[in-house]
């Protein structure tokens, strides 16, 4: 008797700890479906505002950049309700898959893509501009998690560690370079490094590739004469204000202007060709300029939220696979707003990235909603924490 009252009491604890756990799995894929809404809604305003002049100078139309970016929008949808909807382990068996197609994307904007600005960065498909390298993002993190997932025990083993590094990540950050794009070999490195810390390999291995990798970022920084035009910019950009350090000057105009309430939405005064690149690069500018240092600081403190909840995500992962994603897609998310929004208020030099979410750009914005739809999957497949996980 006293046996089976226990069963009951236990069987009873269990299915209440269940329903809590859901629940709280429930609420933490709301915070990051909601925080990632909000960044998109504020993204289109933004993105109406900072281009429509463009758009009116291109073709009469100021909607022009604005029903693009809703579009994407749109697929993005799609795209994150399936990476949230997937099952997690499915990503094992596509990994290799969409790490193929995403090479041999790569090398056909080598081959055929349009040249914007020295760069060759962009191929048009069926009429629509694509970004191969922005697919590269959620990509590699996928088929990096992949291969440490299946040499977990093996990682001991400094060749079974580096191996995979140099040919998932170098292969890509080699393609990405020749187009080339210094700022998206960045972030790439950055997700990749968020699955080396969710791994099982050991800490000194982690921490040499980081190592090595800091250092050739630094080198290829100064190695291309354009690329140091823009630290020395950062570094004083009044000592060439009416080239490399133009850009940062206006930002900081732009800031200035904005004050702390803002000079209200749609006023921009910057987006008048004043400002290079408003609606992509330098977005964030244009909100402060139109909301002041409210709005800036406000969407701060969504990319912080989504970075919390994304350490959350991380933290009740069901295994280590699902941390190596959730890991891989925080940092990359995390770093790339951080490196944005720190080129536009000159904390850090400009590289050329984007600002997740936010910024004009179709397949960056698609990359992101995918992203943010993989937090989701493995948010909702939690579990509480338990003291000693790593």
């Amino acid at each position: 008797m006293t046996t089976n009252v226990t069963s009951i009491v236990s069987a009873r604890q269990a299915t209440r700890r269940h329903a809590a756990t859901g629940q709280a799995n429930r609420r933490l894929a709301f915070i990051l479906l909601t925080v990632s809404g909000l960044l998109i809604v504020v993204g289109l305003g933004a993105t109406l505002s900072a281009s429509s002049v463009m758009g009116l100078d291109r073709a009469q139309d100021r909607f022009l950049f604005f029903r693009r970016q809703l579009l994407g929008v749109g697929i993005g949808a799609v795209a994150m309700v399936a990476a949230a909807r997937l099952p997690y382990r499915l990503y094992r068996r596509l990994a290799g898959l969409m790490y193929l197609v995403v090479i041999v994307l790569l090398v056909a904007v080598l081959v055929a893509g349009e040249r914007v600005n020295g760069a060759t960065r962009w191929l048009t498909v069926a009429g629509i501009n694509l970004q191969p390298a922005e697919l590269a993002k959620p990509v590699v993190i996928i088929a990096l998690a992949t291969i440490f997932d299946k040499k977990d025990r093996l990682l001991i083993d400094i060749r079974h560690f580096f191996a995979p590094v140099v040919g998932v990540v170098g292969l890509v950050v080699a393609l990405v370079m020749l187009q080339p794009d210094l700022g998206t070999t960045i972030v790439i490195g950055a997700g990749a490094m968020g699955v080396l810390l969710a791994s099982a390999a050991p800490f000194r291995y982690i921490l040499g590739a980081g190592a090595a990798a800091l250092g050739a970022t630094g080198l290829l920084a100064v190695a291309a004469p354009y690329r140091f035009d823009r630290l020395k910019a950062f570094l004083d950009p009044w000592n060439d204000s009416l080239d490399a350090g133009y850009q940062l000057i206006q930002s900081y105009a732009a800031l200035g202007t904005g004050g702390v309430s803002g000079v209200g939405l749609g006023a921009s005064r910057a987006r008048w060709f004043f400002l290079p690149n408003a609606h992509t690069d330098f977005i964030f500018a244009i909100v402060g300029e139109e909301t002041g240092l409210v709005g800036g600081l406000t969407i701060v403190v969504l990319f912080m939220l989504l970075a919390a909840a994304g350490v959350a995500v991380v933290r009740r992962s069901p295994d280590r696979y699902a941390a190596m994603l959730a890991m891989g897609v925080v940092t990359w998310l995390s770093l790339q707003a951080i490196v944005n929004i720190g080129g536009v208020v000159g904390a850090l030099p400009i590289t050329g990235i984007t600002l997740p979410l936010m910024s004009f750009g179709s397949t960056a914005l698609i990359a992101a909603m995918g992203g943010i739809g993989l937090l989701i999957n493995v948010a909702l497949a939690g579990r509480p924490v338990e003291k000693g996980r790593r």
